[in-house]
């Protein structure tokens, strides 16, 4: 799974376009193996009545040009839910189908989850770091943290619910800020447990899916006031943690 920032690929290599950057991976994963980017809309309802409706051949990708790029690739088959969709392309298509739409976007059921059952998955970071760890949604959900299922984004007016021209789709759970999972990736570093590769001004990171998993269930279950900003500088993470001290007052009384 590719998480990327085209503008520091091509700071790194000057007129190297987004179809390069596919082409190559393409070649590096060969017919043995699969290529999954997410293609992400964020297509939730909200109660203000200015919904974004989500389109599965139309809708454009939010996370990136190497993503929107790849959604119209041939061979790639886009997965259905509105708020969380991934391209696929590989033999991952024997086993995700297109109609994909979990109700936890991110958690039992999602193209993570299948990611998270392969013995050799790996997360390629690519002028990107640990804020673009949709990974850290699966862990946080695996872990099961407490604020896992109350929505942080209710100052946005989002409800829990996706819409797409299928219609609408109640969902369990609403992934939260991830720029937080930075302190995973700083301790991750100090503990040796990673390391960075760079060309010039470009780094990146390529992972081993299950050691990520244990890690993370390691560190999110013992520190989770690591994965929340801080105070006063998030109102999705300020939401989450007037939730999170609530339910530990209510154990301590």
């Amino acid at each position: 799974m590719l998480h990327s920032s085209f503008r520091r690929i091509r700071a790194a290599f000057p007129g190297i376009k987004p179809g390069d950057v596919i082409n190559t991976l393409k070649l590096l994963v060969n017919g043995n193996g699969s290529l999954i980017i997410p293609a992400f809309t964020y297509c939730f309802k909200k109660n203000t009545g200015r919904n974004e409706i989500y389109d599965q051949k139309r809708s454009h990708s939010k996370v990136g040009a190497i993503s929107e790029v790849f959604r119209n690739t041939r061979g790639v088959v886009r997965t259905a839910s509105p708020t969380h969709s991934f391209c696929l392309w590989g033999i991952v298509k024997k086993y995700i189908d297109k109609s994909n739409a979990p109700i936890s976007p991110l958690g039992a059921g999602s193209v993570l989850e299948w990611l998270a059952q392969q013995q050799e998955a790996y997360i390629l970071l690519l002028g990107a770091d640990f804020k673009a760890l949709s990974f850290g949604h699966y862990i946080e959900i695996k872990a099961k943290l407490p604020w896992i299922s109350y929505s942080p984004w209710e100052h946005l007016g989002v409800e829990p619910t996706a819409i797409s021209t299928n219609g609408e789709q109640k969902l369990i759970e609403v992934p939260g800020c991830s720029k937080s999972y930075k302190n995973f990736e700083t301790f991750l570093l100090q503990e040796h447990q990673i390391s960075t590769f760079s060309y010039g001004e470009l780094h990146g990171y390529y992972l081993s899916l299950q050691k990520l998993l244990k890690d993370g269930l390691s560190f999110f279950s013992t520190h989770p006031d690591k994965l929340l900003c801080d105070f006063g500088t998030c109102p999705a993470c300020d939401s989450r943690w007037a939730y999170y001290l609530e339910q530990l007052k209510k154990r301590q009384t």
